[in-house]
């Protein structure tokens, strides 16, 4: 599959530091761009550099790894678009289930050891030929025996993904019908579920079928929610239909049969779009650092639907690091390969994975879908629509990630998408921080905004800075580059939601470590806003860059673009969650946050509270509920809430409390979740 890059020089030729800059465009979906699944499963890509006229130059490849690719088994690719598979009402899933595009299987909840001999016995069950049964001989009553000596296990269908069910059938071989099961359970259970996909499977915090043993009070494994429980049936096939819910493992056990019984066919369906499905690339190698600048893309997101896109950079070809206890007792970097081989063998108190936040960027925040939609009406050869790619640069690495949630028969959807970089960055890196961090209130608040590029030869330099202030900013005080205020010559101008500042051109190496400061009035109403800020050439002013949160200045200590808002009496110092932006979407990686906070000036012991809020205030999960004194505490949010489901994506505060009443609240800062 080829994926062309376009590479263009200006048509109106702007030329400066030796030469024209390098747009580049990656096109993916629709008729002519790289076929998402290809960027799940392929190990390379092709794109073509052509000239001003379009005509090639040379063939050259991007590399993916594909092994860091995430994707279930619920994305429909036809066409070239990604959306979530539809379920037809009249398909039997069960007959997919052993497909290995579906990665689903059958087994039954006896011992693991002996496991798949068991299992193979039952596949008739899910063969499609109503010929061929599972027959169980009962010859004797049980309550007779005192024992139960029928077979009483769990026969468990994994679909493989969750899907929408609405009826689970089964049924004995025509003309035996007399061998109908007459007493039998039907489990069911969902992603939560705890258990393995496999016995040979080995995950922390998940586990095999429980083997049901033959008393006669035996009780079904507790990971299965019970959906139907019959001790009276006197139907030969079962046929047992409810409202439609997201499954993924049926269970069907007899109980305590009195007779033979046999089930020829296990039948299960549903209908709708799959209600969340979930879809990233493998890790994007374009060969050189490039400098991201927008995005944009044609789909839809209709009424009742979400669907959540976010993009993360990297330097280096692996997001994750890998850890493992060495001979000191200490956790020592290893390969993926020697991690995996220990994880294999269910060592996982001597191994860990962390991110690597030093060469990767954690997930964008999700990106504003209509934002980003491309404009028909518009050029696209100008790129006057899309959106500013949130993900920092330049950078040699990219992943998109894209979750997507349906509404029954409704269903979100991208056709195609673009990105838009420069092949030569506006500079190696742009380094910047805000000062204060902390605001107390929510009045307009004085900021100094520091950049700091690193310019090295060959990079194009640039002559206007953007800063996203969420609202329109209250004033503009100073403009200094080097401590020379040129705010007279340069005057900024200032939007709804930004500051955009102008000053004579930075060019490479001449410039490199000069400083531009801002200085700037400007209300933050959000917890920890992010003031992101992108620098570019005014000749090309699609062709943003981003600056990277870093010490752009000694004077300050904060290294950040983000400011908190607490609240409160001063008892409580640096209430933050790390990472800020998590993912709690079971794929082992930045999946939970820690929010640490210092306790001051108590000498008694005082009834400290760390819950979590969603922004009507409703209490989401309650994480400490302690007596403490001063000291520095933190506890983990694996961002479910008090029922053990995972919360919908959004912003949420922590808020610490000291004492009961009202007066005691202390401070709050804030945490997001995506995926």
């Amino acid at each position: 599959m080829l994926n062309r890059i376009l590479l263009m020089s200006l048509g109106f030729a702007h030329l400066f530091a030796g030469g024209a800059w390098a747009r580049a465009e990656f096109h993916i979906g629709g008729t002519t761009g790289a076929s998402w699944e290809g960027l799940i499963v392929d190990q390379e890509t092709s794109f073509s550099v052509v000239d001003g006229a379009g005509n090639s130059l040379n063939e050259a490849v991007i590399g993916i790894g594909a092994e860091e690719a995430g994707v279930d088994t619920m994305i429909d690719y036809s066409d070239n678009v990604l959306r979530p598979r539809w379920i037809e009402q009249a398909v039997n899933q069960a007959l997919n289930v052993n497909l290995a595009a579906n990665n689903g299987n059958l087994y039954t909840s006896v011992h693991t050891g002996y496991t798949k001999e068991a299992a193979k016995e039952f596949q008739v069950l899910i063969d499609g030929d109503d010929q061929t049964a599972v027959l169980k001989q009962v010859d004797i009553s049980p309550r007779l025996a005192g024992v139960n000596i029928g077979y009483v296990k769990n026969t468990v269908i994994n679909l493989g993904a969750e899907m929408p069910i609405n009826r689970i059938r089964f049924y004995p071989r025509p003309g035996f019908e007399d061998n109908f099961l007459a007493w039998y359970e039907i489990g069911v259970a969902d992603n939560t579920a705890p258990f393995v996909a496999s016995p040979q499977e080995r995950a922390p915090g998940r586990r095999w079928y429980i083997d049901i043993n033959r008393s006669l009070t035996s009780t079904n494994d507790p990971g299965f929610d019970i959906l139907a429980r019959n001790t009276e049936n006197l139907e030969h096939v079962v046929d047992l239909q409810f409202p439609t819910r997201d499954l993924r493992w049926v269970a069907i056990r007899p109980i305590n049969p009195e007779r033979t019984w046999e089930i020829a066919e296990v039948e299960v369906y549903g209908s709708g779009f799959v209600s969340k499905t979930s879809y990233r690339t493998g890790v994007l190698d374009f060969g050189h650092p490039v400098a991201w600048s927008k995005i944009r893309w044609n789909g839809d997101v209709p009424p009742g639907t979400r669907l959540v896109l976010r993009t993360r950079t990297g330097s280096t070809p692996q997001p994750s690091l890998f850890w493992r206890i060495g001979s000191t007792g200490n956790f020592e970097r290893v390969s993926k390969e020697e991690y995996i081989t220990t994880y294999q063998v269910g060592r996982f108190e001597q191994i860990k994975e962390t991110y690597d936040i030093e060469n990767w960027s954690f997930w964008s925040t999700p990106y504003d879908f209509s934002a980003g939609l491309q404009d028909a009406a518009m050029d696209p050869v100008k790129w006057e629509d899309g959106t500013e790619l949130l993900s920092p640069g330049p950078s040699r690495y990219l992943q998109i990630e894209v979750v997507m949630f349906s509404d029954g028969d409704q269903a979100p959807r991208i056709e195609d998408m673009s990105l838009l970089f420069a092949e030569d960055p506006s500079a190696q890196n742009v380094v910047a921080e805000i000062w204060p961090v902390e605001t107390e209130d929510f009045q307009p608040h004085t900021f100094t905004y520091v950049v700091r590029p690193i310019l090295e030869i060959g990079d194009r330099g640039f002559d206007r800075l953007e800063i996203f202030t969420g609202v329109r900013a209250e004033a503009v005080q100073s403009v200094q580059v080097d401590g020379v205020e040129i705010i007279e010559e340069y005057p900024p101008h200032i939007t709804d939601d930004r500051i955009l500042i102008e000053f004579a051109r930075f060019e490479a190496p001449r410039d490199n470590e000069r400083r531009i400061e801002v200085v700037f009035d400007a209300k933050v109403l959000r917890f920890g806003s992010e003031f992101t800020g992108w620098v570019y050439d005014s000749a090309e002013p699609d062709l943003k860059q981003q600056v990277r949160a870093g010490n752009a200045t000694f004077r300050f200590a904060g290294d950040v673009l983000s400011v908190r808002t607490p609240v409160g009496s001063g008892l409580v110092r640096r209430l933050q969650a790390f990472p800020q932006l998590f993912t709690p979407n079971g794929d082992g990686v930045n999946d939970q946050t820690e929010i640490s906070y210092d306790v001051l000036n108590i000498g008694a012991a005082r009834e400290v509270t760390l819950k979590i809020l969603d922004l009507t205030g409703a209490v989401i999960r309650e994480l400490v509920a302690s007596a403490s004194v001063a000291g520095s505490f933190s506890a983990q949010w694996d961002g479910r809430d008090g029922k053990g489901s995972v919360v919908p994506p959004g912003i949420y505060i922590c808020r610490l409390d000291l004492g009961a009443d009202e007066e005691d609240f202390v401070a709050s800062s804030s945490v997001s979740v995506a995926y």
